[in-house]
């Protein structure tokens, strides 16, 4: 009916390889990226979390700003993401 049988030749894929990529290049790459995740999450959780708390709910913005920064230096510590993190946060 709908099915339609392929017309090219059929490629043989190649035999498979544990690995094209070098192993400490692959876990940097994925450790790169889990940082980068970590900290655009958190990031993002405390802006919205900030806006949401000062527009929405009416909570004064100072002790929403404090509030946020205390969570986000307790969270960044639980989570170990180093001082960089707690830097930015009290940054913000």
């Amino acid at each position: 009916m709908a099915h339609v049988e392929p017309t090219g030749p059929i490629v043989t894929p190649p035999a498979h390889t544990d690995a094209y990529m070098d192993m400490s290049a692959r876990r940097g790459m994925w450790s790169g990226f889990g940082h980068f995740t970590t900290w655009g999450s958190m990031l993002l959780i405390l802006t919205v979390g900030y806006a949401t708390f000062v527009i929405t709910m009416g909570v004064p913005w100072i002790g929403a700003l404090i509030g946020f920064a205390v969570f986000g230096v307790a969270v960044g510590l639980l989570m170990n993401m180093g001082g960089a993190w707690v830097a930015t946060v009290v940054g913000l």
